[in-house]
């Protein structure tokens, strides 16, 4: 779970970085920024896939995030997985086991970790490198790399993917230190939806007997 919200936060933001600033990255980045935080809601639907060659491992989940300033709504319907946040607090709703984890924001994600921030901010602690621009899946498409500056980060970079037409991010992988990637690639997206902030609410109403760890 948190792989997934990290690799989303990661993988479809902008950075800022202040070391190694390549200067043809840093104006797609910024060109991507400007045209995101235009939106007032983002809808995305994606494939969040595991791959590991070495033993022989390939997971996808199909997932769909619903993002509203700094609430946001995450759904993983092949793992029964839906992740509430309103800004405050982050409740994390398991169907199989019926139960949900009550948490603060803070608490509960990073700045690295936290969903809300999906394309719309820079963030510290990476350089970035244009690597080539070329048609993926029939698209022109800019695609950059991020390096962690921090050392003990469990992966090595993360390569996006940006749609060169729309000027979104289209696609991002997590390359692991040990043999595990981690990608995102949106297949569908929608902005300026619908999404009253009631989207955003856990409601234990709904879900009969449900069992509640309050963490706050």
């Amino acid at each position: 779970m948190k792989k997934l919200i990290a690799l989303m936060g990661l993988a479809l933001i902008v950075f800022s970085v202040s070391a190694q600033v390549d200067q043809k990255a840093k104006s797609i980045l910024e060109n991507v920024t400007k045209t995101t935080q235009s939106y007032s809601t983002i809808q995305a639907n994606f494939d969040y896939i595991m791959d590991n060659s070495e033993m022989d491992i390939h997971e996808n989940n199909k997932g769909n995030i619903v993002m509203k300033g700094n609430k946001y709504l995450l759904k993983l319907a092949d793992l029964g997985l839906e992740v509430y946040c309103n800004g405050a607090e982050v409740a994390t709703y398991m169907k199989d086991a019926n139960e949900v984890t009550i948490s603060p924001m803070d608490a509960e994600s990073g700045e690295m970790m936290n969903p809300s921030k999906l394309f719309t901010i820079y963030e510290d602690g990476f350089s970035y490198k244009f690597v080539e621009e070329k048609v993926i899946d029939g698209k022109n498409s800019y695609v950059i790399d991020l390096f962690p500056e921090a050392s003990d980060i469990e992966y090595s970079k993360i390569r996006i993917q940006i749609d060169k037409e729309r000027m979104l991010i289209s696609k991002a992988e997590m390359f692991g230190k040990e043999g595990n990637n981690y990608i995102v690639k949106v297949n569908d997206l929608k902005t300026n939806v619908d999404a009253p902030d009631a989207l955003f609410n856990f409601e234990k109403a709904k879900h009969p007997g449900v069992e509640v760890v309050d963490l706050r």
